[in-house]
């Protein structure tokens, strides 16, 4: 397989537990969530490109209890990319996140609810909230 090692930072912590599958293709925002997350206390597994989430997901489902995914991604976009993780596990908990209208992602996305929608640019608040609710 030729994606990256799961990055596994364990943070000083704000309670939250568990691991996280952050799909994301602009590094800059890779980086800026998986350093929210991880310090929040959470494992975070990074991809770059659908294809790669959609490995990477098959690979560690045992541990991952949620999924961040970008809608614009390479190789396999956000739809197909969340078509085929919900045919792995249909109840998987997905926040979808984009800088595009949360209608047209989410009429786009009709088959494939519930989830959660994150608009970029958001806040590190809103993101740690809506996070903890989808690991509730």
């Amino acid at each position: 397989m030729n994606y990256s090692t799961p990055h596994h930072i364990s943070g000083s912590g704000t309670g939250l537990h568990g691991a996280v599958l952050l799909i994301e293709n602009d590094q800059f925002v890779s980086h800026a969530i998986n350093e929210i997350l991880s310090s929040s206390g959470l494992r975070v597994y990074l991809a770059h490109d659908g294809l790669e989430g959609e490995e990477m997901y098959r690979a560690y489902q045992d541990d991952i209890d949620m999924v961040i995914l970008d809608w614009r991604l390479p190789k396999q976009n956000g739809r197909d990319t969340l078509r085929k993780i919900r045919q792995i596990n249909p109840d998987i908990q997905v926040m979808v996140s984009s800088g595009y209208a949360a209608e047209e992602v989410i009429s786009q996305l009709a088959d494939q609810h519930p989830f959660t929608f994150l608009g970029k640019p958001f806040d590190i608040d809103l993101l740690l909230g809506e996070v903890e609710k989808l690991l509730a």
